[in-house]
C-alpha cells in the first residue's frame, strides 16, 4: 500500500497526459474544450492521415497558439517514410511551426529524425508507434537523437510497457481508445502491394476490413458467417485504465485523426471524466456500463475490446461477423436523441480588466490574466459636448471580445462622467488590449531560429541534393552478383554452390527446424569451401520474448560461425551491435532505407549493408546503390505484406497447441477475388506472416538493374518447392551472365513498385 500511495502522490502531481486527435481546426477545438491536455495533428505534408482534411499552414499556426492560450500542447505527425527528394523540404516546412512554438513531432522515419535533431536541437521528438519500437535496446539507442517519447507498437502488453519504462527512463505513449490494424504498425505493405496506396506514406486503402476466408490443405476452416479475418474490434480502455496510469504511463492517447469533431469531442470528455475519477480517487474508480454502452454504440463497430494490455491474441479481439466503422447503429439512432448526451461547452479563458479616462490623458486599458496583466493606450479623451459616455456604455463596448478566446470577467472604470468616448476607439482600444495580452502570453513558447540553424535550412536543399561520385562498380562487373535468402533445410539441401552466389541468408524460423548444430554445419560446409558467406536473418518483429528465445540459443548460433547477420529491425540491429559486434551486419528490408540519411543513421550503428525496402522506385533504389552504401536489391520473393501478433488458425479455434494437432501443409487466406495470400505460422512466438498473392519478380527488368551499382541482388525463397528453387535460381543466373531469349520460368508475377513507386 506505501508504493501505491507514492504512486498516486506521483500522479497528483504529474498527472497522466490525454492526448486528443483533430484532423482539422473543428476537431482541434472540440479536443480543447473537451480537456484534452495536447493535441496531435498533421500538417500538409508528412503525416500518416493523407486523407484527413489536415491543416494548412496558416490554420496549423492559429491552432499552435490557441493552444497554448488553453496552456495545451500540440505535436505534429511527421510519421510517413520520407523520400529522398522530399527530405530537403522538410526542414522548411517545419520552421514556421516551431518558431511558433510547436511542442515536438511524431516521427517514423529514421532519417528524417537525424536530420531534425540537427536542424531543431530543441524540439521534442516522439517515436511513432510506426517505428515498432518493440523493446528497451532500439529505445535506449534513440536517446542518442533527443527522443524523449516512445509510442511503442500496439500489441505490446502491460508487463513489457513496464519493463520499457523502467529500462530506459523515457515517456511512454500509448493508445487507449480508437480503431486498431491487425498488423503491427510500420510492418504492414498489404494496402502498398494492392496499388499505390502505401500504409508507410499516410494513405492505407484498409485491406484488413475487407472478406477473406482460410484455406487449410484445401478445406475451408473459417465459418461463412465470419468473414472479417483481419478486422480488429476498437480500442476502449476504460476498464483497465487505472492498470494503465499504475504502469505508469505518461500520455493516453486516442486514436481518430480522421474522426469527426463529435467523435473526438465525446470520446475525449469521456476519457477526461475518467481519469479525473481516478487521480481523485482511486477507491472509487467505477465505470457506469451506460458509457460503455455509448462509447459502442455512437463511435466504433458495435463492440470493443481492451487491446493487447492484457492478453497476447485471441478470436474476442476481432469484428469477425462485420467490418467498417459507423458513426452509429441503428438502435443507438433511436435511444440517443440530440441533447440526451451533454457535449462539453466552449470554455473561454477569464480576464479582469481595468479601464483609465479622464480629460486631456490617453484612455488606458488594463487586461489581466492569472498573473499577466498588459496595458495599452488610446486616443486622449475629450471633454463631451453634448452626451457624456456612461460606464455601462463604456463596458458594453470593452465586453465584446466574440471570436477571442477570452471572456471579460469583471471590470473596473477609473472615469469622469463628462467625456466624449467614441466607440471606434473602444473598440480599437479593446483589440490592441487583447492582441498584447495574447502576445505576452505566448512569449514563452515561442523561438527565433539560430542564425546558423537559419542558414543550414536554407542551404539543405544543396546538400542533399548533391550527387555522389559515380565511381562505383556496376553489378554486371560483380563476380559474384547473386545472394540467397532460404526458409527450409530442404531447400539448402537443394542449393547448388554455385559460382555466382555471393551468399545465403537462413532465417531464423530454418534454423529452428534444423535444431542441430552439427547437421547446421554439415550443410553450411559445402558453400563454405566455396567461399560463399552465411547469414541468418532474424524475424522482422523481435520482442522481448523472442530476444530472450535468441539468447538461450546463442551457443547454438556461434557453433554455426555465421559470417553475419540480418536485422529487420532497429531493437534486432542494436541487440546484434552490443552481442557481436565484431560481426557484419545488414539491415532488412523493414529498416526502410528510402533515403541515404536513414542509411547513415545505420551506418552509425556498425551496419555495414542494406538490402533496399520493396516500396522504392527503380530510380530511388539507384540513387541509393550511387551513393556510399552497399545495397542489395531484392528482385525476387513472396513479399511479407503483414507481420501480425494475431494467429488466424487459433482466431478459427484451431490453435496446434490448444489441439495438439500438427501445422497444416498450406495454410491460405482467400479474398475476395480468390487470391490466395500464403500464412506462415510461427507457434515459438505465437505470430503469423501473410505474404502476397503473387512473388515479385524483376526477371525482365535485369538488363537495367545490371547497370546499377548494386553490391547484389537477393532471391528470397519462401515456400517453393525444391525444384522450382533451383529453376528460378538458374535463370536468374543465366541473366546475370548476360543471356538472352531464355524462356521465364514465372508466368504469374508482380513487379511491385519498381516500375511505378508508391505515392
Amino acid at each position: 500500500m506505501a508504493a501505491f500511495g507514492q504512486l498516486f502522490l506521483w500522479r497528483n502531481i504529474m498527472s497522466v497526459e490525454l492526448l486528443a486527435p483533430a484532423g482539422d481546426p473543428e476537431c482541434f477545438m472540440a479536443a480543447v474544450m473537451a480537456g484534452a491536455d495536447a493535441i496531435y495533428v498533421g500538417g500538409s505534408s508528412f503525416g500518416a492521415r493523407a486523407y484527413a482534411k489536415n491543416f494548412s499552414e496558416e490554420e496549423l499556426l492559429h491552432a499552435i497558439r490557441m493552444a497554448h492560450l488553453y496552456e495545451k500542447k500540440v505535436y505534429m505527425t511527421v510519421n510517413t517514410l520520407v523520400k529522398e527528394a522530399e527530405l530537403k523540404k522538410l526542414p522548411a516546412f517545419l520552421q514556421p511551426y516551431y518558431e511558433e512554438g510547436l511542442d515536438g513531432v511524431i516521427m517514423q522515419d529514421l532519417g528524417a529524425v537525424r536530420m531534425i535533431r540537427r536542424f531543431f536541437p530543441d524540439l521534442e521528438i516522439h517515436a511513432s508507434t510506426q517505428m515498432t519500437i518493440t523493446g528497451f535496446g532500439a529505445a535506449n539507442y534513440l536517446k542518442k537523437y533527443g527522443v524523449t517519447r516512445i509510442v511503442p507498437a500496439r500489441e505490446l502488453s502491460l508487463a513489457e510497457l513496464k519493463r520499457l519504462k523502467t529500462e530506459t527512463g523515457l515517456e511512454l505513449e500509448t493508445f487507449i481508445h480508437g480503431s486498431m490494424c491487425y498488423c503491427y504498425s510500420g510492418q504492414c505493405l498489404y494496402s502498398s502491394m494492392l496499388g499505390p496506396r502505401s500504409g508507410n506514406r499516410g494513405r492505407c486503402a484498409g485491406p484488413c476490413r475487407l472478406p477473406y476466408q482460410l484455406l487449410a490443405d484445401g478445406h475451408m476452416i473459417s465459418a461463412k458467417e465470419e468473414p472479417y479475418q483481419l478486422s480488429l474490434k476498437d480500442l476502449c480502455t476504460l476498464p483497465i485504465l487505472p492498470k494503465l496510469i499504475e504502469a505508469g504511463i505518461d500520455s493516453f492517447k486516442i486514436e481518430g485523426r480522421m474522426k469527426t469533431a463529435a467523435y473526438v469531442s465525446f470520446v475525449t470528455a469521456m476519457y477526461r471524466k475518467y481519469i479525473d475519477l481516478y487521480e481523485k480517487d482511486p477507491a472509487e474508480y467505477k465505470v457506469d456500463p451506460e458509457d460503455i454502452r455509448m462509447l459502442q454504440e455512437r463511435f466504433s463497430r458495435g463492440s470493443s475490446q481492451m487491446g493487447y494490455y492484457m492478453q497476447h491474441n485471441g478470436r474476442e479481439l476481432l469484428s469477425l461477423k462485420k467490418a467498417g466503422y459507423q458513426t452509429f447503429s441503428p438502435e443507438a439512432k433511436e435511444q440517443v436523441q440530440p441533447g440526451t448526451v451533454r457535449q462539453p461547452e466552449e470554455k473561454k479563458l477569464p480576464v479582469s480588466g481595468r479601464f483609465f479616462a479622464h480629460p486631456g490623458e490617453p484612455m488606458l486599458l488594463t487586461l489581466t490574466k492569472d498573473t499577466v496583466s498588459v496595458t495599452v493606450s488610446g486616443a486622449a479623451v475629450e471633454k463631451a459636448a453634448n452626451r457624456a459616455a456612461t460606464q455601462e456604455d463604456v463596458k458594453k463596448q470593452l465586453q465584446k471580445l466574440g471570436n477571442t478566446p477570452f471572456v471579460l470577467k469583471e471590470l473596473t472604470c477609473d472615469m469622469t462622467d463628462t467625456l466624449f468616448l467614441p466607440n471606434k476607439e473602444l473598440n480599437e482600444l479593446r483589440r490592441k488590449a487583447v492582441c498584447r495580452l495574447e502576445e505576452v502570453l505566448l512569449s514563452g513558447r515561442k523561438r527565433t531560429m539560430r542564425e546558423a540553424d537559419g542558414r543550414a535550412v536554407k542551404e539543405v536543399d544543396n546538400r542533399i541534393s548533391a550527387k555522389p561520385a559515380a565511381d562505383k562498380q556496376a553489378l554486371a562487373e560483380k563476380q559474384r552478383p547473386l545472394q540467397v535468402q532460404i526458409a527450409h533445410p530442404y531447400q539448402l539441401k537443394a542449393l547448388a554452390p554455385d559460382e555466382l552466389l555471393d551468399r545465403i541468408y537462413v532465417t531464423y524460423d530454418c534454423l529452428l527446424e534444423l535444431n542441430n548444430p552439427d547437421e547446421t554445419e554439415r550443410l553450411l560446409k559445402r558453400f563454405r569451401q566455396k567461399k560463399i558467406s552465411i547469414y541468418l536473418t532474424f524475424p522482422a518483429v523481435t520482442r522481448q520474448q523472442t530476444l530472450d528465445h535468441i539468447s538461450q540459443r546463442w551457443s547454438n548460433i556461434e557453433k554455426a560461425a555465421f559470417d553475419g547477420y540480418c536485422a529487420g529491425n532497429l531493437e534486432m540491429v542494436t541487440f546484434l551491435r552490443q552481442r557481436v559486434p565484431q560481426k557484419a551486419c545488414v539491415t532488412d528490408s523493414g529498416c526502410y532505407i528510402f533515403q541515404m540519411e536513414t542509411a547513415a543513421f545505420y551506418d552509425n550503428i556498425g551496419v555495414t549493408e542494406h538490402v533496399l525496402p520493396y516500396e522504392l522506385h527503380r530510380s530511388e533504389a539507384k540513387a541509393l546503390a550511387c551513393g556510399s552504401h552497399s545495397c542489395i536489391l531484392p528482385v525476387y520473393g513472396y513479399i511479407p505484406v503483414m507481420e501480425t501478433a494475431n494467429c488466424l488458425l487459433k482466431t478459427n479455434r484451431r490453435c496446434l497447441k490448444q489441439t495438439k494437432t500438427k501445422a497444416p501443409a498450406e495454410l491460405f487466406l482467400i479474398d475476395r477475388q480468390k487470391k490466395k495470400l500464403r500464412v506462415c505460422l510461427h507457434c515459438d512466438r505465437c505470430e503469423n506472416t501473410i505474404y502476397n498473392a503473387l512473388p515479385l519478380s524483376l526477371h525482365k527488368e535485369m538488363p537495367e538493374i545490371l547497370c546499377m551499382p548494386m553490391e547484389a541482388v537477393l532471391l528470397r525463397f519462401t515456400e517453393e518447392t525444391a525444384g522450382q528453387m533451383q529453376k528460378i535460381y538458374e535463370m536468374y543466373a543465366d541473366l546475370c551472365r548476360g543471356e538472352k531469349g531464355l524462356q521465364p520460368v514465372i508466368t504469374e508475377f508482380t513487379k511491385g513498385h519498381f516500375l511505378k513507386g508508391v505515392e
